[in-house]
């Protein structure tokens, strides 16, 4: 005789999730979480299935086991689009000087990136290192007597208020 394998889907937290049965978990296609849209493949109950997570550094996976009743899958690792919109800040910044033309766009951009960084896994080193470098070259700004408007003092507040909340061995290493 052959064997029967199938599995039901279900709705979680908006994502497809498939329930296995007869040993395996199904293909689930188009799961998202805030660390990206991944489609699985179908695996045995006991495997591990990896992909290369869709944002932050090069070598990051996400993985999913085939657990007895249901894939299991942590994302955490994965960093959101947020760090992403950190590495496109930091190419802008790397390319171009903060100048006192440009420093509130620069601290307006760089506010909305720390507050929406609410994952552990954006309140990274990487991404300190580019609060870091803006508010360097701002103190470079002032230090050569340029004007800087309250606009960026604001922007600056609020960014060094928001980093607070930043777990403290990625604020403490740098130095900021």
């Amino acid at each position: 005789g052959s064997l029967n394998f199938s599995s039901t889907e279900i709705m979680l937290d908006g994502n497809t999730q498939s329930i296995s049965a007869g040993g395996f978990c199904s293909c689930a296609l188009d799961v998202r979480n805030k660390g990206g849209t991944y489609s699985w493949p179908e695996a045995v109950i006991g495997q591990t299935v990896s992909q290369m997570c869709q944002y932050g550094a090069f070598g990051q996976n996400v993985t999913r086991y085939c657990g007895a009743q249901t894939w299991m899958e942590d994302a955490s690792i994965c960093p959101t689009v947020v760090t992403k919109q950190f590495n496109i800040l930091n190419s802008t910044i790397q390319n171009q000087t903060i100048r006192a033309e440009n420093v509130v766009k620069v601290t307006t951009q760089l506010q909305t990136l720390v507050s929406q960084a609410t994952e552990v896994v954006d309140q990274s080193a990487l991404n300190m290192a580019v609060v870091t470098t803006v508010i360097t070259q701002i103190s470079n700004i002032t230090s050569a007597n340029a004007p800087v408007s309250n606009d960026t003092i604001i922007n600056v507040v609020s960014i060094l208020s928001s980093i607070q909340t930043w777990p403290p061995t990625v604020v403490e290493k740098s130095g900021s």
